[in-house]
């Protein structure tokens, strides 16, 4: 079961994990813990997608007539895709890539093509990687990816084809650093870390299903505020001389910023490992701390990846910021420094004015995630 994953709707990644099992509002699915099965279930919805020997199945797309569904999981549990290929699955346009990896790191994948080329692709432009061996590697968050996935009609084999990509003369030994990404009517280039500047990003054509230079700029500038107000929710909740009230409407407040099912995830100097907590379940937690008094402070507030349009036609980004944690006791300190990633998603919709057709775009943020903790 090594190669048996499941993505949960909470952001969970369950490893050594296989649904075993499919109600008409449940799935069934054993978890492998030192070669000991347990069997769990959860609600349909609240299971995304399914990984199994290079195979995958989105949970979403079941058939909601029961026996087919049964079958449909059998036929999951009993196909193995891969064969003598990898394959990367581009976003913008979506695409599955037929490749042999001979390089990858943490920027760019090198790769021969069916005909034998040689060929690069910057990990910006990917949603995930399905090795030649079962494994896989998502490149985005489970929540964005599965409905992607869920466009995909059969599964995939090492038959599939696709548009060749553009081929480059690239030595696996010494891959240079991707250049940014510059496609003229969908894709936003992905600067470092320490970048911050608008006049990375291509221009884009006006239109009511891709956002105009101007509305970016719009929007990208309101995400970033939008965390900020995030921020600023998390000090009224944490300070104990606020009034229960005051605490209590700032964690509605907070918890309307996020897309459902958005998870925050936490560490602490003296736990090892990482735990995620439901967005509301966390900020009830910071407002129920044992401590004296509690500072939260958000410096550092940038884009880590800039908004990027995915092939569902909504955009993403990431936004990182620095987080300090202090808790006062009576006669001691805790301290807590880590470096937080917000998921951003521009989620556009549809609205009738006037008997028109008026496509709409809503901000929300997605789950936090620690990427480093300062010792």
């Amino acid at each position: 079961m090594a190669q048996d994953v499941i993505y949960t709707a909470n952001g969970n990644r369950l490893p050594n994990a296989r649904i075993t099992d499919i109600t008409d509002d449940r799935v069934v699915f054993s978890v492998l813990k030192d070669n000991v099965p347990s069997t769990y279930s959860l609600q349909r919805q609240n299971v995304l997608v399914a990984f199994r020997k290079g195979n995958f199945l989105v949970v979403s797309k079941l058939s909601p007539e029961l026996d087919q569904a049964k079958q449909e999981l059998q036929t999951f549990l009993t196909t193995t895709v891969w064969q003598d290929k990898d394959f990367l699955l581009r976003a913008v346009p979506f695409e599955v890539i037929p490749a042999k990896i001979s390089l990858e790191n943490d920027d760019i994948v090198n790769y021969l093509t069916n005909d034998g080329k040689s060929a690069s692709i910057s990990k910006g432009e990917l949603i995930a990687i399905f090795y030649k061996d079962g494994r896989h590697s998502l490149i985005r968050e489970a929540t964005e990816i599965a409905p992607i996935l869920a466009t995909v009609q059969k599964p995939l084999s090492a038959n599939s084809t696709a548009v060749p990509p553009q081929t480059t003369n690239v030595t696996p030994a010494s891959a240079p650093e991707p250049a940014p990404i510059k496609k003229p009517d969908l894709e936003a280039t992905v600067p470092s870390a320490n970048s911050d500047s608008p006049s990375a990003t291509p221009a884009r054509p006006t239109s009511k299903l891709v956002l105009s230079e101007e509305e970016y700029q719009q929007y990208r500038k309101k995400a970033l505020d939008r965390v900020e107000e995030f921020a600023s929710y998390l000090k009224i909740i944490a300070n104990k001389s606020n009034s229960d009230y005051e605490r209590n409407q700032a964690i509605e407040q907070a918890v309307s910023l996020f897309m459902p099912a958005s998870t925050m995830e936490v560490t602490s100097n003296s736990q090892p490992g990482a735990r995620r907590y439901p967005i509301r379940t966390y900020l009830t937690n910071l407002k129920r701390l044992n401590y004296k008094s509690v500072n939260i402070e958000w410096t550092e507030i940038q884009y880590l990846k800039e908004l990027s349009q995915a092939a569902d036609g909504n955009y993403y980004g990431v936004i990182t910021g620095q987080q300090t944690f202090i808790g006062y006791g009576r006669n001691t300190q805790y301290t807590d420094i880590t470096q937080k990633n917000v998921r951003v998603k521009l989620e556009r919709y549809h609205m009738v004015k006037n008997g028109q057709d008026d496509v709409r775009w809503n901000l929300l943020l997605g789950s936090i995630g620690v990427s480093a903790q300062a010792q």
